[in-house]
């Protein structure tokens, strides 16, 4: 019995020797797997050249020391591992040298499924002559690919340096600190009446649109965390085509701020003409273009380019200004503006492409100084667009993830 007692003592001493053990090296196995969070003012840099497939560019020592990307020419792109990204804004930074301008680079996430964003490349002298360009993006949560692409080629790629600003309701840029002062981020199951309203109707909307409006859910609804908007083709009350458009006229109405929405279309094709825009509260009373108009997005046919454009009275008579921007409309993009009592600034991704001054109502501007409210829709030929129409892309689906109004504190 004795010798039992013992040879009993031994096996649980040793037994409890083993469980020690294990969980000592438990303990060391769970502190190298990572935390999967980031915080507000992280940062990260990924060296250029450790792309893990590439076309076209090779790489060369750096006047900065390591290497460098060289040779990108137009259609150029390199593509790096998957990573964590904590959903929000971040600043990304890129570390470029070109002897030329004109350059431009496009960068995406998951093999070019999510664009998130662009820069243009400034001559800086040499392709060893280096400086830092930036934009601000939304990334969607979860681990993405990043890619690199040369929309247009001719310069050298350092490194990508990429910032956490959070994702919260507040947004810095150089005109100050931007305040969330209101937003729908159609997380329901319903439109939001007491934001939005219906435009309906098929009267062609003083462009000969070819649509019919309708508050049907075939044409607007509220599904899996996104705003649609459907265009049809379909017979509907004496037209082919029906669609959809709301607004937030007499309900959501502000002076000034940051605008911005998150949004993509399914397809587009000839004849097609989708709108992100505002215009002035009251033009129930002085009409358009007194009221004043401001596009963020619009868009026609097949054209590479999206536009931004105000449209105001001067003397009875309309009149715009505008420009626009390289971005592919079935990719999720920022259509944005900053406006205030000095100017209106068009961005999208964070990267501005156009500016108007209405600095003491020059040229007649005073309608930018007064409430404007806000409207989405899809619009099916008319005299812009043309009339055209490609039955073949029909239903074609605007998504909005959300839309956002910031004021300066």
């Amino acid at each position: 019995m004795k010798n039992l007692s013992k040879l009993a003592l031994i096996f649980f001493t040793l037994l409890l020797l083993t469980i020690s053990c294990n969980i000592e090296e438990i303990n060391q196995l769970t502190a190298q797997i990572p935390i999967r969070t980031i915080s507000v003012g992280d940062s990260w840099i990924i060296e250029a050249e450790n792309y893990v497939a590439t076309n076209g560019v090779t790489t060369e020592a750096c006047s900065e020391g390591g290497l460098n990307v060289t040779s990108i020419d137009t259609g150029d792109w390199m593509a790096y591992n998957s990573m964590y990204y904590e959903e929000g804004t971040y600043l990304i930074e890129f570390r470029v040298a070109a002897k030329k301008p004109g350059g431009k680079m496009s960068v995406d996430l998951d093999s070019g499924s999510i664009v998130i964003g662009g820069v243009d490349i400034p001559r800086t002298g040499s392709d060893q002559t280096w400086t830092t360009v930036s934009t601000t993006v939304f990334i969607p949560g979860g681990d993405h690919a990043l890619g690199i692409y040369a929309s247009s080629g001719g310069w050298n790629l350092n490194w990508i340096k990429f910032t956490y600003q959070g994702n919260d309701s507040s947004s810095t840029t150089p005109s100050g600190t931007y305040t969330l002062v209101w937003s729908d981020e159609f997380d329901g199951i319903n439109l939001d009446t007491n934001n939005w309203s219906y435009d309906t109707g098929g009267s062609g909307w003083g462009n000969n649109e070819l649509q019919y409006y309708t508050d049907r859910t075939d044409n607007v609804k509220v599904q899996d965390g996104y705003l649609q908007i459907t265009a049809l083709k379909e017979s509907y009350r004496g037209k082919s085509y029906t669609s959809g458009r709301i607004k937030t006229q007499d309900k959501v109405f502000k002076t000034y701020g940051k605008i911005e929405a998150r949004l993509k279309l399914s397809s587009t094709g000839s004849g097609l003409w989708p709108a992100f825009w505002m215009l002035g509260n009251n033009i129930s009373s002085v009409s358009w273009p007194a009221c004043g108009e401001i596009d963020l997005m619009e868009h026609v046919n097949l054209d590479p380019d999206v536009y931004g454009t105000a449209h105001w009275d001067v003397n009875g008579n309309h009149v715009y200004y505008g420009n626009s921007y390289t971005a592919d409309i079935t990719q999720w993009h920022i259509y944005s503006i900053e406006w205030d009592n000095t100017a209106i600034r068009w961005y999208i991704d964070g990267v501005q492409y156009h500016e108007m001054n209405i600095t003491d109502n020059v040229n007649s501007t005073e309608e930018f100084h007064a409430p404007f409210f806000l409207l989405f829709n899809i619009a099916v030929g008319g005299n812009w667009p043309g009339f055209d129409i490609d039955d073949s892309m029909f239903p074609v689906t605007m998504y909005v993830d959300w839309v956002r109004w910031y004021q300066l504190q």
